[in-house]
């Protein structure tokens, strides 16, 4: 999609234990707020597309839905055009900051975070990106230039995720 924005994007690692906590990608539209983020639950990992409507909006209370990759065509949502920016925000968000256990090329990438002593799970961070985290607390973050903390904020409310920055130390 050539005029696609650029996301806004949010990553939590923990080096020790856990590994990935949190990987969050967004756009931002006039009103609204959709994007895709993965990570562990209690005992599962979630992919989860969603939209919060009406986030920038003085009107009544922002609205949030969210639907699994299998329902991303399933009429969730109306606006089939927002569909395919979400489905191609998380191909190249994932392509450019995520690998899998299972993916054929995730050899080089486990056996760097091997060395390295850190933790890993199902879904990482690519090993080169982690020199892009701040590194001052005990989970390793990143946040885009312009990404928006309320967003992390009303998001980390209503996912199913385990990471809660809220309760983090």
């Amino acid at each position: 999609m050539p005029d696609m924005p650029q996301p806004r994007v949010f990553l939590a690692y923990a080096p020790r234990g856990i590994g990935l906590r949190c990987a969050l990608a967004y756009f931002a539209s006039e009103r609204d707020v959709y994007g895709w983020f993965t990570g562990p639950t209690d005992g599962a990992r979630a992919s989860l597309y969603f939209v919060i409507e009406d986030f920038y909006t003085a009107k009544g209370q922002p609205r949030y839905v969210a639907a699994q990759t299998l329902d991303l065509h399933a009429g969730w949502i109306l606006d089939e055009r927002r569909c395919q920016e979400l489905a191609s925000l998380q191909e190249a968000f994932a392509a450019e900051w995520l690998f899998y256990r299972e993916d054929p090329g995730a050899a080089g990438d486990l056996g760097a975070y091997g060395h390295a002593q850190l933790a890993t799970g199902d879904v990482n961070v690519r090993f080169a990106k982690l020199g892009k985290f701040s590194k001052l607390q005990p989970n390793w973050t990143h946040y885009s230039k312009d990404f928006e903390q309320p967003v992390l904020s009303y998001l980390s409310k209503r996912w199913p995720l385990a990471y809660r920055p809220d309760r983090e130390p």
